[in-house]
């Protein structure tokens, strides 16, 4: 059985991070390696069923067991947060069970179809808002005060590449609302470092999920040359930087938003069009 400490310094020992959207991709990435650096994990997502991911070889049945092999506490809240009463109820439960959250990584977010803003109706603009923008605030709203309270916390949220430069032009609610996230994380920065809370954003470029690699994936040759390095993202290349911001090591960083990327956003961007 694996051990936290055979790999990783506990450093989130004694803590609660709560992951949404946390089933399957970068989400399931981030509450493993928050779980072992010493975190009890509450593992969110809509459909909590999808946090078997067969693409990848798993040491327990599902994530939570998982993490509960590492010696975590971890619990699993099927909630759409994208709902203000769902993410009332889920934390009060969270704060009934666990009585704290020190770690909020507000991963839950998307935005499929691209078509000019022409075309986009009010509907599909409203979704992609709720999805990202609107989640990530009512998570953050929940979490403020007891935060505050306590003088402690780090809230992450993760925005994206294309919160600073639009990948696709006909991606207009998906840019937007990213943009929007990156605006929330600074003004909640300011809002809440007086008190010793940390507000970040990670912005991910390409990074080989199952969704990303059954959609763009499918040309990342095509891709590769847009990205420095040369390579495309793995999830543990954005769960690094979600381990760096949740631990002691930023102490002293708020509002910033860091590309993980390979160096992608220092070039002039490669429209793919609409065909995607």
């Amino acid at each position: 059985m694996a051990q936290a400490s055979d790999y990783y310094p506990p450093r989130l020992q004694g803590q609660v991070a709560v992951v949404t959207g946390a089933a399957r991709g970068l989400g399931r990435s981030y509450a493993l390696r928050l779980a072992k650096l010493g975190a009890d994990i509450v593992v969110n997502d809509i459909k909590l069923d999808a946090a078997v991911d067969v693409q990848e070889e798993l040491t327990a049945d599902t994530m939570m067991d998982e993490i509960r092999q590492l010696g975590r506490r971890a619990i699993g809240i099927e909630a759409d947060v994208t709902s203000e009463e769902a993410v009332h109820r889920m934390f009060q439960e969270i704060l009934e069970t666990f009585g704290q959250v020190d770690v909020l990584v507000n991963n839950a977010g998307g935005g499929r179809g691209s078509k000019p803003i022409s075309e986009c109706s009010v509907e599909a603009w409203e979704g992609v808002m709720a999805k990202n923008l609107r989640a990530t605030f009512l998570c953050c709203r929940a979490v403020a005060a007891h935060m505050r309270e306590r003088c402690r916390g780090k809230i992450i949220n993760v925005a994206s590449v294309a919160a600073l430069r639009p990948l696709m032009p006909t991606l207009a609610p998906y840019n937007a609302a990213k943009a929007g996230i990156v605006a929330l994380t600074r003004s909640l920065a300011l809002e809440l470092a007086e008190c010793g809370v940390n507000v970040n954003a990670i912005a991910p470029g390409y990074v080989a999920t199952v969704n990303w690699m059954g959609g763009l994936g499918k040309i990342q040759d095509e891709l590769r040359p847009q990205i420095p390095m040369g390579r495309i993202g793995q999830t543990e290349d954005c769960a690094k930087v979600v381990e760096f911001l949740a631990t002691d090591l930023s102490d002293f960083v708020t509002g910033q938003v860091i590309s993980v990327d390979g160096g992608m956003g220092h070039l002039q961007p490669a429209y793919l069009g609409p065909a995607y």
